[in-house]
C-alpha cells in the first residue's frame, strides 16, 4: 500500500467521505500514514456499513489524473511516477471489479427470469410441492442409509429447480464429494448428512479441507438435516477464514415450502459468514430479520 497524501489531507478525506469519527479518532495521527490508513480501510472493507465511505474514498482517489501534486517533494519526480503507476493499477482493479459485478447482476437477472418463466402454469410450485412431499416422506423411513441416498437425489432436484447447475456425487483422490453446484461466480462443494446425531467439528473440517484444496472461487455448503453441535459451529470459526456455510432440515423445509428462494437464502448466509463469521444462521432467523 502506498499513501501519497499528507496526513492532514488523509484525515480531511476520511471526514468528507463519511468515515465514522470514532474510527478516525482511534488512529495515532502522529504515526506513519500506512499505519493510519491500512486499519481504516480494513475496517471499512469488513463492515457492511463501510461500503459507502469506502466507495467515496475510492472515487476521490480515482479523481486524480496524474501525480503532479507531488512535484513539490524533494524526490517529486520519483513519487509522481510511483503514484501514477499505482493509480493505473487501481483503475484496472476497479474496472475488473465492476465488470464482475455486471456479470453477476446479468446472471442473476437471467436466473430470475428463468425462474419466473418456470412458475407460469404452476410448474415451479408443482415441483416444489413434489420435493416437499418427498422430503417429508424421508422422515418415516428408518433405513438411514437409504434415507441418506434419497437426500442426495432430493437436493440435486432442488438445486436444479432453482437453476443452480447441480452435479451428483463424485470422487476425488482420498475424498468423496456428495455433490456440487454453481451460483454466480462461485462453485460450491456439497456435503449432505441425515444421521441421528448432529454434525460435529470433524465433519465441518473435512468439507473445509476439500474446499481448501480446490480453486479459489470454491466454497462449501454443509447440509445436516439434524443440525450441528454448538461446539462444531463455535470451534470451526475460531480457525482460519471460513470457507463453508451451513443449512439444516428447517432451512430445507422453508425452501420447499416456498417461504424463501434457495439462491437468496444461500447468498444471505454467505454474506453473514463474510461479515459476521456466522457460518450457520437458520433461515427462520433470516426471515424474521433477526440475523
Amino acid at each position: 500500500m502506498s499513501v501519497f497524501w499528507r496526513k492532514k489531507d488523509v484525515r480531511s478525506l476520511f471526514e468528507r467521505c463519511g468515515v465514522a469519527s470514532s474510527l478516525i479518532a482511534a488512529r495515532d495521527w502522529q504515526g506513519y500514514k500506512a499505519d493510519i490508513v491500512g486499519p481504516v480501510l480494513d475496517n471499512l472493507n469488513g463492515a457492511s456499513e463501510g461500503l459507502g465511505p469506502l466507495r467515496r474514498v475510492l472515487s476521490e482517489s480515482l479523481a486524480y489524473k496524474d501525480g503532479n501534486h507531488l512535484l513539490w517533494c524533494t524526490d517529486g519526480q520519483k513519487r509522481r511516477r510511483e503514484a501514477e503507476r499505482n493509480l493505473e493499477h487501481l483503475r484496472l482493479l476497479v474496472k475488473d471489479y465492476e465488470s464482475t459485478l455486471r456479470e453477476r447482476e446479468s446472471a442473476k437477472q437471467e436466473r430470475l427470469q428463468r425462474i419466473a418463466q418456470s412458475r407460469q402454469g404452476s410448474i415451479f410450485l408443482n415441483k416444489l410441492t413434489t420435493l416437499r412431499e418427498r422430503f417429508l416422506a424421508f422422515y418415516s423411513n428408518l433405513d438411514h442409509r437409504r434415507r441418506g441416498y434419497g437426500l442426495e437425489s432430493l437436493l440435486y432436484d432442488l438445486f436444479d429447480v432453482f437453476d443452480l447447475s447441480p452435479r451428483g456425487p463424485f470422487r476425488r483422490v482420498g475424498e468423496q464429494i456428495d455433490g456440487a453446484f454453481a451460483m454466480g461466480n462461485d462453485n460450491y462443494l456439497l456435503e449432505a448428512k441425515w444421521q441421528e446425531a448432529a454434525a460435529i467439528l470433524g465433519d465441518l473440517r473435512d468439507l473445509d479441507g476439500a474446499v481448501g484444496s480446490s480453486l479459489d472461487n470454491t466454497l462449501g455448503l454443509f447440509i445436516s438435516i439434524n443440525g450441528f453441535s454448538r461446539d462444531a459451529i463455535d470451534s470451526y470459526v475460531q480457525g482460519s477464514r471460513p470457507k463453508i456455510i451451513c443449512m439444516d432440515g428447517g432451512d430445507v423445509m422453508l425452501v420447499v415450502e416456498n417461504r424463501i428462494e434457495l439462491p437468496e437464502l444461500l447468498q444471505r448466509k454467505k454474506d453473514l459468514a463474510s461479515e459476521k463469521r456466522r457460518v450457520f444462521v437458520p433461515a427462520e432467523e433470516i426471515l424474521r430479520g433477526a440475523a
